[in-house]
C-alpha cells in the first residue's frame, strides 16, 4: 500500500472514494441477497439500528477526527522544520560576512553547496520514502573552516561566537528535517482501527429495512462518502515528504537563489558555489 503515498491528491481522493463506495455497494448488494433468503429483515427494528448506526459514526468521528488532526499537525510541524532550517542557512550565511575576506568565501561556498545538496539530493530521497543517511560532509568541511579560525579582536570573538552559535542551529534543524521524513507516519495499527471502525459503521447501514434496494444504496453511500473522505485526508497528509500535500523545496530554492545572487554581486559576477 505504501505506493498509494505516491500518487497526486486528487487520483488519490477517487480511488480511495471509489475503492470505499464499490465495497459498500458490493456488501450491501450481498447482505440484501441472504437477508431475504433467512427473511432477515422482519427481525430487525429500524430504530435500534438507526441508534446503533449513530453512536458508531459518533465512534468513527472521534477517533478519524483525531487522527487526521495528529497527521495534520505532522505536517505541519515538518513544515515549520524546514522553515526553521532555511532560517538558520541564511543567518549563518550573513554571520559569516564578518570573517576575513578568503575565509568567508570559502565558507559561504560550503554553506551554498549544502543547499544545494538539500534540494538536488537529499529532497529526491525524502519524496522516495527512503531513510537518509550522510549528506554531513560539506557541513563538516565548514566547521573544520570555523574551528580552525583564531579570532584576534573583540569583535571577531563576538562574531566567532555566534557563527558557532548559528552553525550548531542549522545542524539541529536539519536533524528535525530528517527525523520528520523518516520517523512521522502513521502507525499500522492506527491505520487498522481507523478502518476497521469505518468499515463497521458502513456494515451497521446494511442493517437497516429500506424496501428500495435503491434508496438503501443511496443510504449507504451516503455515509460511505464521509468515511472515504476522511481516509483520503488521512492518507493524503499521513507522510510530510510523499503523496499529494507535501512539505514544499520552495524555501531553500529561493534560499539558494538569495546566496547566488549575493555571491555573484559582491564578486563581479562570479560564484562562489564549490565545484562538486
Amino acid at each position: 500500500m505504501d505506493w498509494l503515498h505516491d500518487l497526486p491528491a486528487t487520483p488519490l481522493a477517487f480511488i480511495v472514494v471509489f475503492a470505499v463506495l464499490a465495497g459498500s455497494m458490493a456488501g450491501l448488494a450481498l447482505f440484501a441477497g441472504l437477508a431475504r433468503r433467512l427473511n432477515a429483515r422482519a427481525q430487525l427494528d429500524n430504530s435500534t439500528i438507526a441508534g446503533l448506526l449513530a453512536a458508531l459514526v459518533g465512534v468513527y468521528s472521534i477517533a478519524a477526527g483525531l487522527t487526521a488532526v495528529a497527521v495534520w499537525n505532522n505536517t505541519v510541524d515538518a513544515t515549520a522544520h524546514v522553515s526553521r532550517e532555511v532560517t538558520a542557512i541564511t543567518v549563518l550565511y550573513h554571520d559569516l560576512g564578518g570573517y576575513p575576506k578568503s575565509l568567508e568565501v570559502q565558507a559561504r561556498a560550503r554553506l551554498t553547496q549544502y543547499t544545494q545538496d538539500v534540494i538536488e539530493k537529499e529532497w529526491p530521497v525524502h519524496l522516495s520514502g527512503s531513510n537518509l543517511g550522510g549528506g554531513l560532509e560539506v557541513l563538516e568541511d565548514l566547521q573544520h573552516m570555523l574551528y580552525a579560525f583564531e579570532p584576534t579582536t573583540e569583535g571577531q570573538k563576538v562574531v566567532h561566537a555566534e557563527t558557532l552559535h548559528s552553525y550548531n542551529r542549522l545542524v539541529e534543524m536539519r536533524r528535525e528535517r530528517i527525523r520528520s521524513a523518516d520517523e512521522t507516519a502513521l502507525p499500522g495499527p492506527l491505520w487498522a482501527v481507523v478502518t476497521l471502525l469505518g468499515a463497521i459503521a458502513i456494515t451497521s447501514c446494511f442493517l437497516l429495512r429500506i424496501d428500495s434496494l435503491l434508496l438503501h444504496a443511496v443510504v449507504t453511500a451516503l455515509v460511505a462518502t464521509p468515511i472515504a473522505l476522511v481516509v483520503f485526508f488521512i492518507a493524503v497528509t499521513d507522510r510530510p515528504f510523499r503523496g499529494g500535500v507535501t512539505v514544499s523545496v520552495e524555501p531553500y530554492q529561493e534560499a539558494l537563489v538569495h546566496m547566488t545572487h549575493h555571491d555573484a554581486s559582491t564578486t563581479g559576477g562570479g560564484s562562489t558555489t564549490a565545484v562538486r
